[in-house]
């Protein structure tokens, strides 16, 4: 008589089949066999702690993911989950604070797994208003329709930044929130004309709409690679960069008016404005 699959192997088996592998497949990429496969998938074996992390790794599961299946397994998780502004992430803060306003004077910000903006460039806030911090970029963004009128291809945009939140949520399948991220994103834009062809799975570069002139940016996303940590481990840099003249000026002379503006308010006009970084003054609680 089959056991009943426990939460392990219903959670290992939905992993298996969403990585589109055989029990045969997945197997041979842990050193084990089909029949082991089968027997913890139907719960008649339990696994150890080291195949459990095998088996993360070679179903390509995040850290948070690693632990789900640790805990469903009834072991005790393997990565840590630390606050960013807790004291063993301070260097990897101060790295990140440092890369974001290094960045200046173009814009620059901090995302979550959940793509929540934690911190932001004087530069990004400047463009896109203070209140950029503590939104969330899919539901403050994608379905906003001043920012469709603030980006020249946002057809473009927006559908890009599906295919990214499509692509993220790939490999983070069974978060909800992902899921209905995703979904309002999709809602949102189902009267916006997807751009034929396809944008490309690259990041997708705005093109802002300022006064008279079209300013185009270029980016890059920046993150840690497999750090042994889950808060590490979601997090990631959006830089944006210059693609003209144009741009390069517009970026500058903003961030000179800022300096003009310090100098007056201080009465100092010798002096250069000290880049500052805006962050979420408290931790988010996502939504029940």
């Amino acid at each position: 008589m089959t056991s009943p699959a426990g939460p392990f192997g219903t959670r290992l088996r939905q992993w298996r089949l969403h990585r589109g592998l055989s029990q045969l497949g997945l197997a041979g990429q842990v050193g084990s066999t089909g029949r082991h496969i089968s027997f913890l998938e139907t719960g008649r074996s339990r696994p150890s702690r080291q195949m459990v992390l095998r088996l993360a790794d070679a179903l390509d599961v995040g850290r948070a993911d690693a632990n789900d299946l640790l805990h469903a397994a009834g072991l005790h998780a393997e990565y840590p989950t630390v606050p960013l502004d807790g004291a063993d992430l301070a260097p990897y803060r101060a790295a990140l604070d440092r890369m974001l306003t290094a960045h200046g004077p173009y814009p620059g910000l901090l995302l979550d797994g959940h793509w929540n903006v934690v911190a932001a460039n004087d530069a990004c806030t400047a463009l896109f208003g203070p209140a950029i911090v503590g939104s969330n970029f899919v539901r403050d963004a994608l379905t906003d329709e001043a920012a469709a009128a603030l980006v020249v291809n946002w057809p473009e945009v927006a559908w890009g930044g599906v295919d990214r939140l499509r692509q993220h949520q790939r490999r983070h399948p069974f978060d909800p929130l992902l899921r209905e991220l995703l979904a309002a994103a999709e809602t949102a834009l189902a009267d916006v004309p997807r751009p034929d062809p396809p944008a490309p799975q690259i990041l997708v570069c705005p093109w802002f709409n300022v006064g008279n002139e079209t300013i185009r940016t270029i980016g890059m996303v920046a993150r840690f690679d497999h750090p042994a940590e889950t808060t590490l481990d979601d997090i990631h840099v959006e830089l944006m960069y210059p693609m003209d003249d144009t741009a390069e000026r517009f970026f500058r002379n903003r961030a000179a008016a800022r300096n003009h503006a310090h100098d007056v308010e201080n009465g100092d006009r010798g002096s250069d404005l000290t880049p500052t970084l805006h962050r979420e003054s408290t931790q988010r609680k996502e939504p029940e």
